[in-house]
């Protein structure tokens, strides 16, 4: 299931070819297999380079780039594959000065709880474009004429956390829009549970753990609770059944003393096995019970819709 853009000059449309995403029914199937593929992933940089080339395989692009910006903590991360496609030193000074002068930025903070992915020409008009020091110093540069962006954290005035798919060529189909919009909450809880993982790698609260006789999948699938995924859910995600998941919580509760979900994750962060709050690193979710099934909330509408601009077809 690939989609790949013929080369063309900057400014002409993109051809497309050998898609076989052909229907919204593809379009699930294709957003539903990403966490059979990223699901098992180990490392952030191992998950962030495996993302980012199943993110190029479905929406066509130049460069896909994974960007974390916390200016509170002075921090700004960004990762781009292919690894040798940009400088990523150069990026992240960029993003760092032209953060409070990006149009894709300003839209998510002009409607908030909007969170959902889009386009550059859903924002701005590429004349209001030019005119930004985003485009002269971040996006120009880099030959990123079009930008598809797809948030994998809560957006604040001082944090950011999103994918962000770059192009020469034509702009993002409404096609490819709709499929990020299905991938989103997957791409969502995967990056943040890349987080709860590292914990586990270094081998945290694993003396607790192991005086609970707690088994490492009952502490990951404890983890994934911890941040709202249903059963079934995880199971999807660990390549279970929710049966099984439920069995392991069931063993998990007793050894924890508590009969609900609710208290084990209570008693497990009290313990220090699971972090205080899931939005300690600025994430929240948008939408739980979507979550296993790669289907985004659609109960808000995005700025390309209340302005009545479908956006451009690739």
């Amino acid at each position: 299931m690939r989609t790949a853009a013929v080369p063309v000059a900057p400014g002409e449309p993109a051809r497309q070819v050998g898609s076989d995403v052909e229907s919204v029914g593809d379009l699930s199937q294709a957003a539903a297999s990403v966490s059979y593929e990223l699901g098992p992933v180990a490392g952030r940089q191992d998950f962030l380079q495996a993302a980012a080339e199943t993110l190029l395989s479905l929406i066509s692009g130049d460069v896909a780039g994974w960007n974390l910006v916390d200016l509170a903590a002075g921090r700004v991360e960004v990762a781009c594959f292919p690894k040798d496609a940009l400088d990523e030193e150069t990026v992240t000074g960029g993003l760092r000065e032209t953060v409070d002068d990006n149009p894709m930025v300003a839209s998510y903070l002009r409607i908030r709880g909007d969170a959902l992915p889009r386009r550059l020409s859903d924002v701005c008009t590429h004349r209001e474009l030019i005119k930004t020091r985003t485009y002269a110093e971040l996006l120009g540069p880099a030959a990123a004429h079009h930008q598809l962006t797809i948030l994998t954290g809560r957006m604040s005035p001082v944090s950011a956390r999103c994918w962000a798919i770059n192009r020469s060529g034509s702009d993002f189909s409404d096609r490819e829009l709709e499929l990020a919009r299905r991938l989103q909450p997957l791409l969502w809880v995967l990056d943040h549970t890349r987080d709860l993982s590292l914990g586990q790698e270094r081998g945290e609260n694993s003396d607790v753990a192991a005086r609970l006789h707690l088994t490492g999948r009952e502490l990951e699938i404890l983890r994934y609770v911890g941040t709202g995924l249903t059963a079934d859910a995880i199971g999807h995600l660990l390549r279970i059944s929710g049966r099984t998941v439920r069995k392991h919580l069931e063993n998990a509760y007793r050894k924890l003393d508590c009969h609900d979900r609710l208290l084990a994750v209570q008693r497990a962060r009290t313990l220090g096995l699971l972090e205080n709050s899931t939005t300690a690193r600025g994430v929240t979710r948008p939408n739980a019970a979507s979550a296993g099934s790669g289907t985004p909330d659609h109960g808000h509408r995005s700025e390309a819709a209340r302005r009545g601009n479908p956006g451009k077809s690739g």
